[in-house]
């Protein structure tokens, strides 16, 4: 997961809500984007880790963040210095993120789609989405507290790739992360 990116991801999101939104509404649009991005490219826009949790499929990372309770105390602080959460768990954008220099023109296209589509929607009517059947076939129910991993391939097959494309998108993703290790480790 690249926090820089996930930031902009959020605030590009927060943005074309007033700045705030419930925090779960912000966690299911951020999955949502994820899952577009990947039934178009094969690739998710936030790189983060999904799981599947009493509520619907959560980003892992994400909700981490925003119950500050990230395992990486670096990427907390920089998501607080962006980000706060109040009593009613509404995500407040708290200092700008001027320019989006990691997101493509293809993220923001899908990112103000899904904006558009559930601009204004209450937690009740996010919740009443996510939960329809067929609609998130990947998720399984699990008990308040317990997490259970959505692997990117349940959520590949479930948006039809067949298992060949799977391995080669999986391949490429692998060799892309090990790329950006070799690379970072030369600056």
């Amino acid at each position: 997961m690249n926090i820089q990116k996930l930031i902009e991801v959020v605030a590009y999101i927060l943005a074309r809500n007033d700045n705030q939104m419930d925090y779960y509404n912000l966690i299911k649009e951020c999955y949502i984007v994820d899952r577009k991005s990947i039934q178009k490219t094969g690739y998710a826009i936030t790189g983060d880790s999904y799981v599947s949790m009493n509520r619907g499929p959560v980003l892992r990372n994400l909700y981490a963040l925003i119950k500050n309770k990230s395992s990486l105390p670096e990427e907390q602080a920089l998501w607080n210095k962006y980000f706060v959460v109040d009593d009613a768990h509404k995500i407040k954008l708290q200092t700008p993120v001027t320019k989006h220099f990691l997101l493509s023109r293809s993220d923001e296209n899908l990112l103000n789609e899904v904006c558009q589509q559930f601009y204004k929607y209450t937690y009740s009517q996010m919740k009443e989405y996510s939960h329809q059947e067929g609609v998130f076939p990947e998720w399984k129910p699990v008990g308040k507290g317990e997490e259970e991993p959505i692997p990117i391939e349940t959520i590949m097959k479930t948006l039809g790739f067949c298992d060949k494309d799977i391995q080669i998108i999986i391949e490429e993703q692998k060799a892309f992360e090990q790329e950006k290790k070799v690379l970072c480790n030369l600056n």
